[in-house]
């Protein structure tokens, strides 16, 4: 058996797994898959660390004091200096919430659950991935978290006798089929749970148990001649190459797709140091980032992520490009200045000992700076935050349910928005999506003063439109089924009810789309229809959405209710605060949350065209555009008359409701209804 020495040719894979996801992060349409560098990632920290865990169990040397030792040494340095400068830079670039949200993160990341934490938030690929600074160190749980068990496996695996290989594929096996299992039925919890990651590590385990077991030439020796050696070689460059070029969001990572990098990697660390490809990437300025590739990998999110916050989501290339070189200049600083002359402090077991001890300490100060943001809320007093103080107010979204409505439910489940206002023999009925929770406080406020009450009945990301649905698994489609049959029954029982106006949403359903930066990488599905034709031929999303909402409209026409449908208000694309102001900016927007209106008609024109089509066939469905309300020829505004109209991204606030109510009401209304 050959004994396990340095190869070059790993650090060069690094570089190219770490260089891909800075491209990702900087430009994702050059890299589509660039984000499978953190996948490549977890093989060679696999193999790497299990080599050592394989080598120390056989000579009787291992030690659990001794491996978490050596993970506090190789993490701690880089890491605390990121967190530190995030958390500073924190201080002054962020918002009271956004500060928090830094705290809480930060914590978690420290004692590595910041993956589980991020479970209970938006995906990856959300809309407000850029605006979490540390969003990228969920990779550091799942490491940790592996390290956590694997170890412990490993000695109980030899204790009872049990094969390692036998337990790896076992482990990889199932690690493999729960993510298929989970991303199935809760794909948004896909990408950050470790079980599914843990094949990934075990991948490059099962290289290093290979290599333990029969030196690391055992592959290369079997392939004769070299050209054999070198076509796998190249065979798992091209794969991995292919992968990054080519994979994108739209694939179930991690699933079976993500066996295409994985299996790449793993054919190039099993070809040898000798082969072709593997000599390609021992190439010195490959090697040079490989490596700083770990403090590469912490520098240059939250650089790239400050940016973007700084510039509401839309920094120039130039910036993104500029955080990309000072993440690297930023990384061999940590290496050459901390991370090395700390290693040569470790020196004997003394040493270590005493290096641990210090780093712990200071990991710990460090949490309790963290959980000191968190419990502080964010430090809502630092002066940068003074002038935006007097405006926060308008961007709280009033409560989803009140006792009134859900007593209308006794006994079953609610809508998510069900509220009542000024109930009465009149009422009007606001129904739809999030987008009719948000005009109850204005409509609500105005039908009282000419004697309707209003009735709240909405669901989130789920029109009420009968025969379509929305959701990304059946099971999610069919419990959207049912909030829209609970909604249009309670509806069509409610004898009080003599006008019903609908609002959602548009474009997004029909074409899975969001809008602007801060939904750029929204990746959830269009609407569908409840269930195929039996001509078996696909019905389009804008089909679904057309024919969802005439069913519905139909029904509640046929009750006797006057039924209005509420064009999507215009989406502004950057959140609602930025109209006010970042505490830090790179550069002036005057009018950041302003867009021109020939990019809001372009973005609107296939959705009202099929609305009015829709309408033209159904006088009855009258249809209410508040463009008046909110737009110009210039462009449609987040901030008039120094209000803000919005409390997010396309969600109206209490003030935009108040704007655009008369408008609603007006056409809502029966004729005479005064």
């Amino acid at each position: 058996m050959s004994l396990v020495k340095y190869r070059p040719d790993i650090d060069g894979l690094r570089a190219l797994a770490v260089m891909s996801v800075l491209i990702f992060h900087v430009d994702p349409a050059l890299l589509p898959g660039g984000f499978l560098g953190v996948d490549i990632f977890f093989v060679i920290s696999g193999y790497l660390i299990s080599l050592i865990l394989f080598r120390e169990q056989a000579e009787g040397s291992f030690s659990f004091a001794g491996f978490y030792g050596r993970r506090v040494r190789r993490l701690f340095p880089a890491l605390m200096l990121v967190l530190a400068a995030s958390l500073l830079a924190g201080f002054f670039a962020l918002l009271a919430d956004e500060y928090e949200r830094l705290g809480k993160h930060a914590a978690a990341a420290i004692v590595f659950i910041l993956n589980f934490q991020l479970l209970g938030e938006a995906g990856y690929f959300d809309a407000v991935s850029y605006s979490k600074p540390l969003l990228h160190l969920w990779s550091l749980s799942v490491e940790e978290q592996f390290y956590l068990l694997w170890p412990i496996l490993l000695l109980a695996s030899r204790r009872f006798r049990c094969n390692p290989g036998w337990v790896i594929a076992a482990c990889a096996a199932l690690s493999l089929l729960y993510g298929l299992h989970l991303g199935r039925i809760s794909p948004d919890k896909l990408y950050y749970h470790s079980l599914p990651r843990f094949w990934e590590l075990l991948s490059g385990v099962a290289i290093a148990w290979m290599h333990q077991k029969n030196g690391t030439n055992w592959l290369p020796s079997k392939l004769h001649p070299a050209r054999a050696r070198d076509a796998l070689s190249l065979a798992g460059l091209a794969l991995t190459a292919s992968a990054l070029l080519a994979f994108n969001k739209t694939l179930q990572h991690p699933g079976l797709a993500t066996l295409w990098p994985i299996m790449g990697a793993v054919m190039l660390m099993a070809s040898g140091p000798g082969a072709v490809a593997n000599r390609m990437l021992s190439w010195r300025p490959l090697v040079w980032i490989g490596l700083i590739s770990y403090p590469l990998y912490l520098w240059h999110w939250p650089i790239l992520s400050y940016a973007r916050i700084a510039e509401s989501g839309s920094p120039a290339p130039w910036v993104l490009w500029l955080g990309a070189v000072l993440a690297i200049v930023l990384a061999w600083a940590t290496y050459a200045g901390v991370e090395l002359p700390l290693r040569r402090a470790a020196g004997n077991g003394q040493g270590k000992r005493r290096v641990t001890v210090v780093l712990c300490c200071a990991m710990g100060a460090l949490l309790a700076a963290a959980l000191a943001v968190l419990l502080g809320k964010g430090m809502p007093e630092r002066p940068a935050l003074q002038y935006f103080k007097k405006n926060e107010g308008q961007m709280v979204r009033e409560a989803r349910q009140d006792a009134s409505c859900l007593a209308l439910f006794a006994g079953k489940v609610a809508p998510v928005y069900c509220r009542q206002n000024h109930a009465g023999e009149r009422m009007i009925a606001l129904v739809g999506d999030s987008h009719a929770h948000v005009l109850f406080s204005g409509v609500s406020e105005l039908a009282a003063q000419q004697g309707y009450g209003t009735l709240l009945l909405a669901n989130s990301g789920c029109p009420p439109f009968v025969g379509a649905v929305t959701g990304r698994t059946p099971a999610e489609h069919e419990q959207c089924a049912q909030s829209i049959d609970t909604i249009v029954e309670a509806l069509r029982k409610d004898k009080r009810i003599v006008s019903v106006v609908m609002a959602s949403r548009g474009p997004q359903y029909l074409n899975g789309l969001g809008f602007g930066p801060v939904e750029a990488n929204y990746n959830f599905p269009p609407i569908a229809a409840r269930s195929s034709p039996a001509s078996g031929t696909p019905i389009s999303p804008e089909q679904a959405f057309t024919d969802g909402l005439m069913n519905t409209a139909a029904q509640l026409h046929e009750r006797g209710m006057r039924v209005s449908y509420l064009l999507q208000v215009p989406e502004l694309g950057v959140s609602a605060r930025d109209c006010l102001g970042r505490p830090l900016t790179l550069s002036q927007q005057a009018d950041r949350c302003r867009v021109p209106y020939d990019i809001y008609q372009g973005r609107m024109q296939p959705y009202r065209a099929q609305i009015a089509s829709l309408a033209a066939k159904a006088p009855y469905l009258h249809i209410i555009d508040v463009d008046p309300a909110l737009c110009s020829a210039g462009g449609c505004s987040g901030l008039i008359d120094g209000q803000l109209m919005y409390a997010d991204d396309n969600h109206l606030s209490v003030a935009g409701s108040r704007r655009v109510a008369p408008l609603v009401v007006k056409t809502a209304l029966p004729a005479g209804g005064q």
